[in-house]
This record gives structure tokens, C-alpha cells and sequence, in this order.
């Protein structure tokens, strides 16, 4: 037996065992999402900016508040909060500057993201973004496949103006 079907098999028998032998009425359901860009910038330049504090000098409109950090802003284990949703978000992976993985819980769904950096051969950065959404309940279930790549792609648009320039990119 592979480990997904374990882990299915596991599921089902802790939830039929605690419904009394029923089986539970709400499915999950589960979407993912992937966008490739680039940016002008190397990755020891971009990954510092994929972090909750870094975030207010580069994306409008941005809050988040800090839960938890040794050093003060993102690093594995860092747990911080947005109102969006709202949502807690665990930086699960920070690998300087290649890879950081967050798992963001919100209350009608959880979202796995990852994002790569991989250095091109103009000295720039290589992004993929994926993203895998699944719902908690009915009104996650509804929502798993909401997200939109053009979220993803103006997010690198904003981290690129503020790397030529500097400067934020102003909403509107």
C-alpha cells in the first residue's frame, strides 16, 4: 500500500470511528495553481522581500501582524497573521535565497504555497509560485478554485518595480 492510499485509508477509519460508523457528510475539495515569472533582480535580492515585515516596503496595502519570529521577521517556524480571510500563516521551508513554503489556514480553507527562485542566465530570477487550496467546509469547498494566476503575476509586476526603482508601486 503507498502512502496516499495509507493515508486516505487512515482518514476514513478515524472519521468513521468517530461518527459512530457514519460516514461524515462534507468532502474536501482541492485545487492548485502554478505561475512561472522572472524579474530583473537575483534571487539573494528577491528572497529577503517574501517576508510579512519586508512586505510594507514593496506591496500597497499590506498588513500583517508578527505572531512569532526569533529574528524579527520571515524564518522557518515564523507564524504570522493577515486579516485577509483572516489567515495564520507558518513559514514551513526558508531556504535562502532558493525556496520558502507557507501553510495558511484560514477558516473556510487551507492553502499550501510555495515559491522557487532559481538564478537566470541575464542575472535575474526564475519565480513559480504554486499554490494547492483545500476546503475546511462548504463555503471552502466553494472557493478552492477562486484564486487567480494574474493575483501571482501582479505580485511579481509589484516586486520588480520595487526592485528597478526602489520604490512601491502605488494601488489606483
Amino acid at each position: 500500500m503507498n502512502r496516499k492510499t495509507f493515508l486516505k485509508t487512515l482518514a476514513f477509519a478515524a472519521a468513521t470511528t468517530a461518527s459512530g460508523g457514519a460516514v461524515p457528510a462534507f468532502r474536501a475539495r482541492r485545487a492548485a495553481t502554478e505561475y512561472i515569472g522572472e524579474l530583473s533582480a537575483p534571487p539573494e535580492a528577491v528572497f529577503p522581500l517574501l517576508c510579512p515585515v519586508r512586505e510594507y516596503e514593496w506591496l500597497d496595502g499590506w498588513t500583517g501582524e508578527m505572531v512569532y519570529s526569533e529574528s524579527g521577521v520571515a524564518e522557518e517556524n515564523c507564524i504570522f497573521r493577515t486579516p485577509l480571510g483572516p489567515s495564520t500563516w507558518n513559514v514551513d521551508r526558508y531556504e535562502p535565497p532558493k525556496r520558502t513554503a507557507f501553510t495558511v489556514v484560514a477558516p473556510e480553507q487551507v492553502c499550501r504555497l510555495t515559491i522557487t527562485l532559481e538564478p537566470t542566465a541575464a542575472g535575474g530570477t526564475r519565480v513559480t509560485w504554486k499554490r494547492i487550496f483545500t476546503g475546511l467546509n462548504e463555503a471552502g469547498n466553494a472557493k478552492v478554485n477562486s484564486w487567480s494566476v494574474d493575483i501571482d503575476r501582479a505580485l511579481m509586476s509589484k516586486i520588480d518595480y520595487f526592485l528597478k526603482t526602489g520604490k512601491m508601486a502605488r494601488e489606483g
